[in-house]
């Protein structure tokens, strides 16, 4: 028991405190990229509190589709702006927003991993009632804990044209049962439970049934060694539901770790900044010492995309 309640704890530490960027990561703003065009819209959640999004476009975007970011869990969707720079440069106008306890949006905390389904759902429907959106195709692309929300998204709203999800785990409970292994799985029935209490009208939601029901069209895109959302986990069991449905595509690529559209070069320099950031936070004492740090490592370098993964991204889109 006292196990279990130290998992919880852990847990509750994790999933349901705000995330405000405390580690002081660096993130790109639109101004980083020239020509790039934010325009704010913020609407309401159905928990009550406003969220914070931007509409993002080069000046010829198309007219007639908008495409929605999903970000992934931490601290919110300034965290992707490389991957909705390529969409935009690709053409599209790209809409984001930061999810409930992240950033810019409001919420006591991001409310456990159902929320992102709750507020990608939200999101839409404010979208559909936009002046500026009324009338244009709708298509969602998304990450991680976004990747979830994406895949599931369609059985809410059948209407979209196309998605595309990134290392999206299937459901709340094969993500809590990948980690909760051998004796951790004491733990289980009560880590769900609290999921329930947070979001019982999504944490229910299986990407496989989802996506079995939809005529969008789907591309899942995985990396055959991510150890946050595991291949056999996720991947291996939608690609034996799904592998012969004809608007369902699958991309594997290889050893890029739970970021399949960055180059390895670039998850390289990552990892290695990212075991400097937890030295300087200990070691770092004043905020002229930490910018000194940040100084030194190339973040466009650290983010750099793979060209191949994004020109099937946007052939999928397009297609």
């Amino acid at each position: 028991m006292l196990f279990a309640e130290k998992i919880k704890k852990l847990f509750h530490n994790e999933m349901y405190t705000r995330k405000d960027n405390q580690s002081g990561i660096f993130y790109f703003s639109p101004s980083d990229f020239p020509g790039l065009e934010a325009k704010p819209f913020a609407f309401s959640s159905r928990r009550g509190h406003m969220l914070q999004g931007y509409f993002y476009s080069y000046p010829d975007a198309e007219k007639d589709r908008l495409v929605v970011f999903e970000h992934g869990m931490g601290n919110g969707h300034r965290a992707y702006m490389r991957e909705i720079e390529q969409l935009c440069k690709a053409g599209f106008c790209v809409f984001s927003y930061d999810h409930t306890g992240c950033m810019e949006s409001g919420g006591d905390c991001p409310n456990g991993f159902g929320q992102s389904l709750a507020d990608l759902d939200d999101c839409i429907r404010a979208l559909k009632q936009h002046p500026d959106v009324m009338g244009k195709s709708l298509s969602v692309v998304g990450h991680s804990w976004g990747g979830f929300s994406t895949m599931n998204i369609v059985s809410l709203h059948p209407d979209l044209t196309h998605i595309v999800a990134m290392s999206g785990f299937i459901s709340v409970r094969a993500i809590l049962l990948q980690f909760l292994r051998g004796p951790l799985k004491l733990a289980f029935p009560e880590l769900y439970r609290m999921e329930q209490q947070a979001n019982p009208d999504t944490v229910g939601a299986c990407a496989i049934r989802s996506l079995r029901a939809t005529k969008a069209k789907v591309l899942l895109i995985y990396s055959d060694n991510d150890a946050l959302v595991r291949k056999k986990n996720h991947y291996d069991p939608l690609y034996r539901a799904l592998h012969d449905r004809d608007n369902i595509s699958f991309l594997l690529v290889e050893n890029r770790d739970h970021n399949p559209t960055y180059t390895r070069e670039a998850l390289d320099l990552k990892n290695e900044f990212l075991a400097d950031l937890r030295q300087c936070n200990e070691n770092c004492a004043t905020s002229e010492q930490k910018c000194r740090f940040m100084s030194r490592y190339d973040f466009l370098r650290m983010t750099e995309q793979d060209e191949a993964v994004w020109c099937e991204i946007v052939r999928h889109l397009r297609s």
